[in-house]
């Protein structure tokens, strides 16, 4: 019997009249992606609906990813079918946010369960959370540094600043540009080690939450070059209030 892979929808591009590329990041295998044909034609087995950004899916793969070629996967289903994430503007929004986020950050993946699980429980929680989420950014993308090997340090005591270079507070601003001062460095530290429902209601004022937002991406920019070209953050700063 074929065993059922487990994987959240990263990418989906087009290829050619009727097909797609997927990337998949999976429990048990990191970054897998996909040739997926006639997922365009009326009537395929394989619909294009499966393959959304973000969906949680069950398949079984039918000839394994190589660095040479592409994989194949039969037998899609939906592990999870979403009540509020594709319907919500502003959790629309935070999709598009994470799916960029994910694929830019993620790009040469090895196997991570907590990596995935994390990935997963975050979006399951989005979707049936009903009201305060505005802050779910700031968690989601700190927390996703921690699988990354680069959280910040958790140092604050008598350190008024955060460098982004160190990942760490000091005690004097430092001599480049990247860095919280004193104010913004009280909010980022308020935040680090906190659970999703405790970070997500932090009260923040909608300009301190966008600027630490951009903060946060700077951090990440620093610390993963891949970031570079980054913009669905742009559309939070709109939507979340």
């Amino acid at each position: 019997m074929d065993d059922k892979i487990q994987g959240v929808v990263l990418q989906s591009l087009r290829y050619g009249d009727s097909s797609l590329i997927v990337k998949v990041l999976t429990r048990n295998a990191g970054l897998r992606s996909y040739m997926v044909k006639g997922a365009l034609n009326h009537g395929a087995k394989n619909r294009t609906a499966l393959f959304q950004s973000l969906n949680i899916i069950q398949y079984v793969e039918a000839g394994k990813p190589s660095t040479a070629a592409l994989g194949y996967l039969k037998e899609v289903q939906l592990s999870c079918v979403y009540q509020s994430l594709p319907f919500e503007m502003n959790k629309r929004a935070v999709m598009l946010y994470v799916s960029e986020l994910l694929s830019k950050m993620l790009t040469g993946q090895e196997q991570n369960v907590e990596l995935y699980d994390f990935v997963v429980q975050s979006l399951q929680w989005l979707d049936l959370v009903e009201s305060h989420y505005a802050n779910f950014p700031l968690y989601f993308t700190l927390e996703l540094t921690r699988y990354l090997g680069f959280y910040p340090q958790m140092n604050h005591l008598d350190r008024d600043y955060f460098d982004m270079m160190e990942g760490s507070f000091v005690r004097s601003c430092p001599v480049h540009p990247y860095y919280f001062e004193p104010e913004m460095a009280h909010v980022f530290n308020a935040l680090l080690g906190l659970g999703i429902d405790e970070a997500c209601r932090l009260p923040l004022p909608v300009e301190q939450r966008r600027d630490l937002l951009e903060g946060i991406i700077v951090f990440m920019r620093l610390h993963a070059p891949v970031m570079n070209g980054f913009r669905s953050h742009e559309v939070l700063k709109e939507v979340l209030q």
